[in-house]
């Protein structure tokens, strides 16, 4: 029987230099050691462009030992899309380019052209085979799920399988499901045990393929494989069979193949059940356990299918709004003829800030943070170069039937949403030295299907798989738990009773109406050197009529609201930023310039202004107020798990600048004027701070 191995490693982009280091000394080099050590085993490798970069420049020996067992016939590259996008859901043209560019760097590296692509997140939409045909790719790795769903069953799933898209075929090696539950988490005997078995019913082929991090990242891991020796053990004991032969990826994929087998748009089980509309998550796990307690539970995991990746497109605004601000620049970008802006786009990609499952993902400000940057680092790398500023472009950037505005200029970046109130999302400063902040970049907290499976207790150190049952990582996360019953962003007029209290706002309750836009809002005008709209919105039974103005030349914003005479309501203007965390002392805001307060500090009090400071990233905002108003602060905390266990993350801190209002109409102007530190403080030393 033939068997056959392959790691997919990856690292975000974005992702902190202190856990990429992490990954390579408890993970990436301990195996990479290991595969040097037993040459009976050979393996397929994909390496993420992210983390292939990183490597070449912190580890080039890493790179070198590769190199060397590529050419010895002991390791193959993967290809994929360069920095792990979700294939499905970016141009085919582009992610072709991508594919070719990425299999010429690998060649250089191992002497060969990349055969196989690694599918990110095993994502799979049928279109896929004639893009990655077309790629000039001949097979990929999915999960035997995929096959299962598309009708295939007994020996099929151990061989190569075929399909097809537009008249090009592909072929498919799946991995089998059982092998990577166990592996490492069984003990070696039971896992040779199992390729026995395989054996003695006459399987040809054998694949595995699964995550490169489950070898020393995963929780306990580091110490089962490495220092228990469990993974020497298991190479010594693959390699040593005479029923048992070792096989490159390519090698497996050219025996002979099964199909055509047309596979549904799916991923792995738990990314379907993920994806799951929130209205359907209750049907589904019911529908499961029907089938299941009928002994019924193949059928589940094949019918049931679940939702899939797109929904999360839906699931959450900020992941479309930056899928749309991709789709939406790629041809400015492309036009540039800028091959570094080019590959900034292709790192905005990066599937990992678009979603969430076990991992952390969206629910990760330091990976939002990346991928706006990278695309903001291209938009400015193509203005710049084509005389394109000021960048002003009205399209329905998150399709959702409504026009946004895309503003780009030398010194900011944002989103208006003029049918949404004239709000303003995706708020980034542009630094003199050309670095952009994203400031704006807030994520609003949604219910997720595991709110109700918090526990009290701390997460345990054992190895074990990431899906398995997570402690919490601190007390009380259930009870802190909050729904934004409108997005948070900047800008967003709310209006509740005058009776309502601080408590109210902060945890969201149903007496805070957000404003409700009426048709015919006018804008975007552009004169004087500044940009321009007008709203008429309402809620809450009191209307206003708003003015919102940019500067196209500073990073400056104006709201002006006026609130017509009405029943007593308190009403303002909300204003929402992020600056990455809540408890560092080097990021803070003052309150008519009293003390510093960090940015999880939420509390009440009175004032025309707040300032904003972020040492650490050199930048800040000034928010004035046109009279003395209440100052309402929270931060914005989501609940949330990780392959740790459950936490919560600081995802903003919202600035509510309010009035009561009653008997005569109250306008409102409200300025934000963002700044470098230098600015803010001035002297401040150009590399960061005092």
């Amino acid at each position: 029987m033939k068997i056959c191995f392959c790691l997919h490693d990856h690292q975000p982009v974005g992702n902190f230099e202190h856990v990429m280091e992490s990954a390579y000394s408890d993970c990436y080099s301990p195996m990479m050691k290991a595969l040097h050590r037993h040459p009976a085993i050979r393996t397929g490798l994909h390496l993420s462009g992210t983390l292939l970069e990183w490597l070449e420049k912190t580890h080039p020996d890493f790179i070198e030992v590769c190199s060397v067992l590529c050419r010895e016939g002991r390791m193959e590259l993967l290809t994929g899309g360069r920095y792990e996008p979700v294939l499905s859901v970016f141009r085919r043209n582009d992610i072709t380019e991508q594919i070719r560019d990425f299999s010429g760097h690998l060649q250089d590296i191992s002497g060969s052209r990349p055969r196989g692509l690694w599918l990110t997140e095993r994502v799979w939409e049928p279109r896929l085979a004639s893009v990655i045909s077309t790629s000039g790719v001949e097979w990929a790795v999915v999960d035997d799920i995929h096959l299962r769903r598309a009708g295939a069953s007994g020996k099929d799933l151990y061989r190569p399988c075929v399909t097809e898209d537009s008249g090009r075929t592909l072929r498919l090696l799946a991995s089998d499901m059982r092998l990577r539950y166990m592996i490492p988490f069984s003990p070696v005997d039971e896992v040779m045990g199992q390729l026995r078995e395989y054996h003695e019913e006459g399987i040809e082929l054998v694949f595995y393929g699964d995550d490169g991090e489950k070898f020393g990242v995963w929780p306990g891991t580091r110490e089962l494989c490495y220092d228990s020796g469990w993974l020497d053990r298991f190479f010594t004991a693959a390699g040593s069979q005479d029923w048992l032969d070792v096989v490159l990826p390519s090698e497996a994929a050219a025996l002979p193949a099964s199909g055509p087998f047309y596979i549904p748009a799916c991923s792995y089980p738990e990314m379907g059940e993920w994806t799951v509309h929130e209205n359907d998550r209750e049907d589904y796990r019911k529908a499961g356990q029907l089938l299941r307690g009928n002994g019924m539970a193949d059928a589940a995991e094949r019918l049931l299918t679940g939702g899939f990746w797109r929904n999360f497109l839906s699931f959450y605004p900020e992941s479309k709004e930056l899928h749309g601000r991709i789709l939406s620049s790629e041809q400015m970008i492309r036009s540039s003829g800028i091959t570094e802006a080019l590959h900034h786009f292709w790192r905005s990609q990066c599937n990992c800030a678009f979603w969430h499952g076990v991992y952390g993902g969206i629910y990760l400000p330091h990976l939002r943070e990346a991928v706006w940057r990278e695309i903001n680092l291209a938009e400015q790398s193509a203005l710049g170069s084509t005389d394109g500023y000021p960048m002003v472009r009205s399209l329905d950037l998150n399709a959702d039937g409504l026009e946004e505005t895309v503003i780009a200029t030398p010194s900011m970046s944002l989103i208006v949403h003029p049918e949404r109130g004239l709000t303003v999302s995706q708020l980034t400063l542009i630094r003199p030295d050309g670095e952009p902040v994203t400031m704006g970049n807030v994520l609003s907290r949604r219910p997720e299907s595991y709110h109700s499976e918090i526990p009290g207790s701390r997460p345990s150190d054992t190895a074990g798989t990431i899906h398995g049952n997570l402690g919490s990582k601190e007390e009380g996360l259930s009870d802190k738990v909050t729904v934004d019953r409108w997005r948070r962003v900047s800008f967003t007029e709310l209006v509740m009773p005058v009776s309502a209290e601080y408590s109210d706002w902060e945890r969201c309750r149903s007496v805070v109406s957000s404003a409700v836009t009426r048709p015919g809002f006018s804008g975007p005008e552009i004169g004087g050197g500044r940009i321009g709209f007008r709203c008429e919105s309402s809620a809450g039974g009191l209307c206003w009529t708003k003015e919102l103005s940019l500067s196209l030349s500073e990073p400056e914003l104006t709201s002006r609201t006026e609130f017509a005479s009405g029943p007593g309501s308190r009403a303002g203007i909300e204003v929402c930023l992020n600056l990455m965390t809540g408890s560092s002392p080097d990021r803070f805001y003052r309150i008519d310039g009293g003390e510093e307060r960090i940015m999880s500090a939420g509390g009440r009090s009175r004032g025309r202004t707040v300032e904003v400071t972020d040492r650490w990233r050199r930048a800040g905002a000034i928010i004035e107020i046109d009279m003395e108003s209440d100052i309402w602060v929270t931060p914005l905390e989501s609940v949330n798990r990780s392959e740790s266990g459950f936490e919560s993350v600081h995802q903003g801190t919202a600035f509510f600048f309010s009035r009561v209002i009653g008997g005569a109409p109250v306008t409102m102007e409200v300025s934000l004027e963002m700044k470098h530190l230098e600015q803010i403080i001035p002297g401040t030393p150009a590399g960061g701070e005092e």
